[in-house]
């Protein structure tokens, strides 16, 4: 195990000690600070990829670490959040879109490595979409307004929309060729 204990793998256990934290603070009911940690593993997340790239120690051991590590900080524990601070108030409705938001996240997950791109991402990544459900959960947003949002980002989790990189930021030319190659195909 020892040729694993890298900066990049460090990094990916803390974002994964920051949504276990998260999940005990959701039960406390303290979504504030619960969201303030799922916020702390996507910056963690941010900075493991580019620790491993950076140190030349990508390998796939990394990769599923930061899938396991992903599913738990940005889909359990968000959805888990919202469920417990508004959506417990329509039982079967909230439940299911939670579920939801998890499934797609995971299946995103599984996807990512089947579907890299320098440029942009396929469908919505799961940090961004997990860090929004978690700030819902945080200022407790009603019903009516969590439902559709919790669903409409599962749905772009899943989906095959192109979401830019940094790098794809920084390479606007090439990233608009591909996001109009998307257009064409819709």
């Amino acid at each position: 195990m020892r040729e694993y204990v890298t900066l990049a793998n460090a990094l990916t256990s803390g974002s994964l000690v920051a949504g276990f934290f998260s999940v005990l603070l959701i039960f406390r009911g303290d979504y504030y600070t619960a969201a303030g940690l799922i916020t702390l593993a996507a910056v963690f997340d941010m900075l493991d990829g580019a620790a491993a790239r950076r140190a030349g120690n990508e390998n796939a051991f990394g990769t599923n670490l930061d899938s396991l590590a992903d599913v738990v900080s940005f889909g359990a524990a968000p959805a888990l959040a919202l469920y417990m601070s508004s959506l417990y108030v329509v039982p079967v409705v909230g439940v299911a879109a939670c579920l939801i938001f998890f499934l797609c996240g995971a299946w995103r997950l599984a996807r990512f490595s089947t579907c890299k791109n320098p440029l942009y991402f396929v469908g919505c990544p799961i940090p961004g979409a997990g860090v929004l459900v978690a700030v819902l959960a945080a200022v407790e947003a009603p019903p009516l307004f969590a439902l559709p949002v919790v669903l409409v980002l599962g749905v772009l989790m899943i989906g095959t929309m192109p979401f830019p990189t940094f790098a794809g930021l920084r390479n606007r030319e090439e990233l608009s060729e591909v996001v109009e190659e998307y257009r064409q195909t819709r």
